[in-house]
């Protein structure tokens, strides 16, 4: 059989090309036995549509972009013990990762622990008991921890905006994955990742990390915090970190591969760069976030690429 290339899968997923994936999926795991592959056989010859569009499945599956895409999802944490890497759990993973069902697992249990939660592209504020305000970005969870003595929050993942309540007798703390951000009364920005990244847009807070050491950061600074400690404030870029509260992504020479990591976050499905030399083109501009895949296609278009996608689930760029 011969093997089509990248280029000749559709933008979307037509039913035959589901049918396609299915029987790929099914072929890949245990061997198939004398009925299934009989079965498969008839499916193949009802249409020269069918032979092709298995073609597409093939190529698909085999190609480098796939591989990338998979190979971000591999280290889930999945609530039952599952096989990973051989042929069945690979065609099956693919299939799961066009319907979106590993990005699920990915995140269902912070979501279950969380008292606010995000889905990838929505935003939520959220008025707090003391008055202070909260707004979680894209793909976002916390949870609270309010008593009498203490006001605080559990960034369970993503990102958050906090205009804080004045209270001397309860400080404001946010607590993160590398360690906690410390506050009276402010409006700030915590966002986890690599490191906790935290920007000051008014007031002062003070970040700790979990080894102890502990930095003052002033209005319109940044600060990170991580496994090696506090960095040194420094002068922050608040038309680029708060741009999202506007509905707005702003990047400054930044590589496509940056970029589309960033526009990843708001995105309901994968997005993958293909091509190593097509992710360090730089790109510079300032775009509305009310569309995804229509920016997809912008950014595809600046950088001289073609986009192929599964269904919004898996979009790939490619020269």
């Amino acid at each position: 059989m011969s093997t089509a290339t990248d280029s000749s899968f559709p933008p979307e997923l037509s039913a035959v090309d589901r049918e396609a994936l299915a029987w790929l999926t099914r072929l890949s795991g245990e061997p198939a036995d004398a009925s299934a592959r009989r079965e498969f056989a008839d499916w193949l010859q009802q249409s020269p549509e069918h032979r092709q569009a298995y073609e597409r499945a093939e190529a698909l599956w085999h190609s480098s972009a796939l591989t990338v895409a998979l190979g971000q999802y591999a280290a889930i944490p999945l609530p039952v013990p599952v096989r990973r890497f051989t042929a069945g759990w690979a065609a099956a993973a693919g299939v799961m990762l066009v319907c979106g069902w590993l990005a699920f697992a990915a995140g269902w249990i912070d979501v279950l622990r969380a008292d606010f939660a995000t889905a990838a592209g929505k935003q939520r504020r959220e008025i707090l008991s003391d008055g202070s305000a909260l707004i979680l970005n894209t793909d976002s969870a916390v949870t609270l921890d309010y008593t009498d003595g203490r006001r605080g929050v559990i960034l369970l993942k993503g990102e958050a905006y906090f205009e804080v309540q004045p209270d001397k007798a309860r400080p404001f703390v946010v607590r993160a994955a590398h360690g906690t951000v410390s506050v009276v009364g402010t409006r700030f920005n915590v966002r986890d990742g690599a490191a906790t990244s935290v920007d000051v847009e008014s007031g002062v807070v003070v970040c700790s990390a979990e080894r102890g050491e502990s930095r003052t950061v002033r209005a319109g600074q940044h600060s990170d915090i991580s496994a090696a400690g506090v960095s040194e404030p420094a002068a922050g870029d608040a038309e680029q970190r708060f741009a999202w509260l506007k509905g707005r992504l702003i990047f400054k020479d930044k590589s496509l591969a940056d970029v589309i990591a960033e526009l990843d976050r708001y995105h309901p499905g994968a997005i993958v760069v293909a091509d190593a030399d097509l992710g360090q083109i730089r790109i510079t501009g300032n775009y509305k976030l009310q569309d995804t895949a229509a920016l997809v296609r912008t950014l595809a278009d600046i950088a001289g690429a073609k986009v192929y996608g599964l269904d919004g689930y898996l979009t790939v760029l490619k020269r």
